[in-house]
């Protein structure tokens, strides 16, 4: 054992705790900071919308309006818009709708409708009303012809209306029913009407077919329920 006691090792010399370090001549980040010079303004960073070099064109800022959609590009020709296109069920240029006559018969164009007068019509009932007797007069010799006489008396007129477009007398001087519309044949509905129609027009003192001679159509009673009017074929 030596006589002299071991020294305690001393810590190498540098900073002690709690004092900064030594600054370094090359790191900026350990330089102090000095105050700017007067009149010296920090200049803020290039924005959205300025020019980031010399020579080229300022972008639009943030919040500014975009060039709207068909709107001509900077160096660029208009384009030529398309046409507009008309909506949901418009026919294209220069095409014409089907359509029908507002009112009266027109079967063809130049055709000139004629509507039959009252003379003329009292002249196919009565035609009517010797058929149906000859009629009659055949079917009562047996016995289920006069069961049958009913039915034939009501559904001449309707049946031949919807059938034929008009009874033998009319159809003998030339008269047809049609629709007041578009001049088109009638169906079972609307001669069912007529039929009721002139059983109403006879009841009223036959004021529905007076109604005839005063009606600028010609119709009566019965077509104005019916919808119909009667023309002359020829």
């Amino acid at each position: 054992m030596s006589d002299n006691p071991q020294q305690p090792e001393q810590p190498p010399a540098g900073p002690g705790w709690g004092q900064p370090p030594a600054l370094q001549p090359n790191d900026p980040a350990q330089q102090p900071a000095y105050p700017p010079p007067p009149g010296y303004a920090p200049q803020p960073a290039p924005g959205w919308g300025q020019p980031q070099q010399p020579g080229y064109p300022p972008q639009p800022g943030w919040g500014q309006p975009q060039p709207g959609w068909g709107q001509p590009q900077p160096g660029y020709p208009p384009q030529q818009g398309y046409p507009q296109q008309g909506g949901w069920g418009t026919p294209p240029p220069g095409y014409a709708q089907p359509g029908y006559a507002p009112q009266g018969y027109q079967p063809q164009p130049g055709y000139l409708v004629r509507y039959a007068g009252f003379w003329i019509r009292v002249g196919a009932f009565l035609l009517d009303g010797f058929i149906l007797l000859a009629i009659t007069i055949g079917l009562a010799i047996t016995v289920f012809g006069i069961l049958a006489l009913p039915f034939v008396w009501i559904l001449y007129r309707p049946l031949c209306w919807w059938k034929r477009g008009g009874t033998f007398g009319q159809t003998a001087l030339g008269l047809r029913v049609v629709r007041e519309q578009d001049g088109g044949p009638i169906d079972g509905a609307q001669a069912t009407v007529r039929f009721l129609g002139s059983l109403l027009s006879g009841w009223a003192l036959y004021l529905g077919y007076i109604w005839v001679a005063f009606e600028p159509r010609k119709r009566g009673w019965h077509d104005m329920m019916a919808g119909t009017v009667v023309v002359h074929v020829n």
